[in-house]
């Protein structure tokens, strides 16, 4: 079958049944799918065959939607619900991609104005960008899945889709209905293409249609075919002449060159893969100005060529060539090339003083994807780490800010042990001690600490004094950039669980802390539970604990208004008594089996609690649980779509 089929020859009951086969551990082949005979073994109780006419081919499932099924398996990509990570803070919102692509969007919406079809922009981390699209019942769809500016839609998110399978595919990606892995988007039908940068070639994002499943058609391809397109003719014209010239500089020396390579120009900022894979953001910034510096200066003085050494972020020195494109007396732009040392070879220690010599060090590690002792693998808490770590190396004065049990101290305490394991941290709670004397004394006292980690805790609660006082402390410190300790204040901010004790107090100047890193709540990062769970119950449980397929599907539906510090005490309480077994649904707390969207009083919560206990001991039957606690069945289906008790048919204990 071609990428372009027409949806109307999807075997709707085949590919379910495929995925359906897939999820319970069958193999998955592409002829798994077609449907088996009336004598075939083990068809009892199945659905009715299909009749089929011999000799003619039987349907089956495409083998691009059978390969994106496997990494959706292999990423534990849940299937039954969705989890899509809202990523807003790391979109490019004035990005050129996204300035050419709207006026082609616009006329797109407006062909679909009287259709059901919706499209859709997304950028090359499968993050939405914007959307088109004014029939009612396709907006509902999108909000409901959240298909909407500033949700990711990658597939190792969201599963099969138009946008993440296409990115990953580098093709056109038609999904239909059932043969999204993610049972929630399956009322819909999709068409995505990648949109590439014409003088690059790189991916710069996804253009997507989706409709109601129902409505689906083939010319869906060729829409998005042609909007594609349309982009990426308006990309190559926001390109004027000097910039097509340096970018071909830039792809010539990029192929030549085994490192790091950046081209800048006055409208134009670019990296190859290395320089993306090895620098940080605050490297890239460096970079960038030194280039722009060359650019700027005089035509009598200026070079055409500079060789110089720098020091890096990540705690190297390295050598830069820096090489001016075009016209000597009028450069398009400036192309720099790194050398980066070998690990024997570096000069400078990452974590020493200036001024300092401390002989040959070896070269410091590069930044980990994240760092030991943490658990998660969801991009905005593998961000917030690779910041964190870099905020430290530098020494610069940051402000973590995130709500209560999100991980901020365990964040900063990793940091701090990966790159100065020796080092002193200290962690002062205003929170406990906020109104004693010696507060500010004691806060005085750790910042005048030449090495180490000063963690401020609760600055919510911090008093105008204090502040005042701490940016007259951290004055030297940045005009001595990389002396003294490394001073971290963590910041706690309402969320849905219990508000803070205190009223939060005026903002915090970027005087004080000029690096704000933000911890994502876990309800938008769900996927770092597959991973939070082993960790948290080699903790409570000596190793000898685990959780099965059941209990966590629930956990990873609970929304968790206390965040991570509310996961670890469900464990603990769960494994709690256990020194060896496997911890089934009905093990975990009431709680965990209620999705409601509200603060529940403490009557309505013992109620609540009572009727998954019920459920639990009915296996599920709900008319048996309604027997137990003496109510009607009417009340007991009231109380359960009130509290969002969810609790699946299982064996009773």
């Amino acid at each position: 079958m071609s990428a372009t089929m027409d949806f109307r020859d999807i075997p709707e009951r085949a590919v379910m049944r495929a995925r359906e086969r897939m999820l319970g551990g069958a193999p998955e082949t592409a002829t798994a799918a077609a449907p088996r005979g009336p004598d075939a073994p083990g068809t009892a109780g199945s659905p009715a065959p299909v009749t089929t006419v011999p000799g003619t081919p039987q349907p089956r499932t495409r083998d691009t939607i059978l390969s994106s099924w496997r990494r959706c398996r292999l990423q534990a990509v849940d299937a039954d619900r969705l989890h899509v990570p809202h990523v807003e803070k790391h979109i490019d919102w004035d990005s050129r991609f996204l300035a050419a692509a709207a006026p082609v969007l616009d006329r797109v919406g407006e062909l679909l104005a009287d259709c059901t079809a919706g499209v859709v922009l997304a950028d090359s981390a499968a993050r939405v960008l914007t959307r088109r699209g004014g029939d009612p019942a396709v907006v509902r769809l999108m909000d409901r899945v959240h298909l909407a500016p500033g949700f990711s839609y990658a597939e190792d998110a969201v599963g099969t889709n138009g946008i993440g399978t296409a990115l990953a595919e580098r093709r056109l990606s038609t999904v239909f209905g059932p043969e999204h892995f993610s049972e929630p988007l399956q009322r819909a039908a999709c068409a995505g293409i990648p949109v590439r940068n014409p003088l690059t070639g790189r991916q710069e994002g996804v253009v997507n249609l989706t409709c109601l499943r129902q409505d689906a058609s083939p010319l869906m391809a060729a829409v998005v075919r042609q909007a594609a397109t349309d982009i990426e003719e308006r990309l190559l014209e926001r390109y004027s002449g000097n910039e097509r010239a340096a970018l071909d500089a830039f792809l010539a020396a990029a192929r030549r060159a085994s490192g790091p390579v950046l081209l800048v120009t006055p409208t134009l900022r670019t990296t190859n893969t290395e320089a993306a894979r090895l620098l940080e953001p605050q490297d890239l910034r460096q970079l960038g100005a030194l280039a722009a510096d060359l650019l700027a200066a005089p035509a009598g003085g200026r070079r055409q060529r500079v060789d110089t050494s720098l020091r890096l972020a990540s705690g190297p020195d390295v050598r830069a060539r820096c090489t001016l494109v075009g016209p000597p007396a009028r450069p398009v732009g400036c192309l720099v090339a790194m050398t980066m040392p070998e690990v024997g070879g570096a000069t400078v220690a990452a974590d020493r003083a200036p001024g300092t010599r401390t002989g040959p060090q070896p070269l410091p590690s590069p930044l980990p994807a994240l760092l030991p002792g943490l658990a998660g693998t969801s991009p905005s808490w593998r961000s917030a780490s690779r910041d964190v770590t870099s905020a430290c190396r530098q020494r610069l004065p940051t402000r973590v800010v995130g709500e209560a049990g999100v991980g901020k101290l365990a964040l900063v305490r990793a940091a701090h042990h990966w790159v100065r394991p020796r080092a002193r941290l200290r962690v002062l709670d205003l929170s406990v001690s906020a109104r004693a004397p010696h507060v500010l004394a004691r806060a005085e006292e750790a910042l005048r600490d030449e090495d180490g980690t000063v963690v401020l805790q609760h600055l919510e609660v911090a008093s105008r004094e204090l502040m005042h006082r701490l940016e007259t402390l951290l004055a030297g410190a940045r005009r001595n950039r990389g002396a003294g300790p490394w001073v971290v204040g963590l910041y706690t901010v309402a969320g849905r669980g219990p508000a803070p004790h205190a009223a939060p107090p005026p903002a915090l100047d970027s005087a004080v802390f000029p690096c704000t890193v933000a911890v994502a709540p876990l309800r938008y990062r769900p996927e770092d539970i597959r991973d939070l769970v082993p960790a948290l119950l080699s903790r409570h449980g000596g190793g000898t604990v685990s959780c099965t397929p059941a209990a966590m599907q629930v956990l990873s539906r609970f929304d968790w208004p206390g965040n991570v510090r509310h996961l670890s005490r469900v464990l603990q309480q769960a494994a709690r008594g256990r020194r060896q077994a496997d911890l089934q649904p009905h093990d975990l707390a009431p709680e965990c089996h209620s999705s409601c969207r509200r603060t529940l009083t403490p009557w309505e919560a013992v109620e609540r609690d009572a009727i998954v206990r019920a459920l639990h001991d009915a296996a599920g039957n709900r008319d048996a649980a309604a027997r137990q606690l003496g109510i009607s069945r009417a009340t007991i289906y009231r109380k359960i779509r009130l509290y969002g008790v969810t609790v699946a048919p299982a064996r009773a204990r």
